[in-house]
This record gives C-alpha cells, sequence and structure tokens, in this order.
C-alpha cells in the first residue's frame, strides 16, 4: 500500500521534472577602474587585446604586466606598442577591458 506521504512524494518529482528552467538573468554590473598608468607592450589576438605594463591601479590590483581587452575600435586605433598611456579598466567579475585610454606625449 502507498501512503499519501509517498504520493506527494512522487507527484513533487514529476511536477519538478517537468517544469521549465528558469530562463537566465543577464546583469551589467560592470565596475570602472580609474587611474591606470602603464605602457603598451603589445597588441594582440588580431588588435582585440593589448598587454600592458601596468603601475597598481587603484582598488583594483597592483602594478603587473597583464593583458587587457581592447573592445572599442576608437581605442584599438588609438594605441600601438611602446605607448605610455592613462586608462581605466571596465571589470565585469570575470573579463577586464580598456574603457578609456589617453595616450601620453612625451615633450
Amino acid at each position: 500500500m502507498v501512503s499519501k506521504y509517498s504520493l506527494s512524494f512522487v507527484m513533487l518529482i514529476w511536477m519538478t521534472a517537468c517544469a521549465q528552467p528558469e530562463p537566465a538573468v543577464e546583469t551589467s554590473d560592470v565596475k570602472i577602474y580609474e587611474g591606470g598608468k602603464g605602457r603598451i607592450v603589445d597588441i594582440v589576438a588580431d588588435g582585440n587585446m593589448a598587454v600592458i605594463r601596468h603601475d597598481e591601479i587603484p582598488g583594483f590590483m597592483m602594478g603587473m604586466t597583464m593583458t587587457f581587452g581592447l573592445r572599442e575600435d576608437s581605442i584599438r586605433s588609438a594605441v600601438q606598442p611602446n605607448d605610455s598611456i592613462h586608462f581605466d579598466v571596465a571589470f565585469d567579475g570575470i573579463d577586464s577591458w580598456i574603457s578609456k585610454v589617453t595616450v601620453i606625449t612625451e615633450e
């Protein structure tokens, strides 16, 4: 004999298995870190990334050499290897990319 609790459990499992999955919710939690300063070491990945030797980026990371994405055409066309730059970094929790750049002209 099947108890009412067993039947309820079976019904719960069946309803869960038949339920449609919830759609993924996309968020745009992007944080901007200002005040980066460094030098472009190389442009890689068909111009979509730059290797930058940078000083500490306040609130984000210590100074190091690393790769950042170059998502905007205007930024890609503005920089080249050996340029000294001031820049902002956008970070979405997974990827980081240059969101603003100023090439420092040495006089």
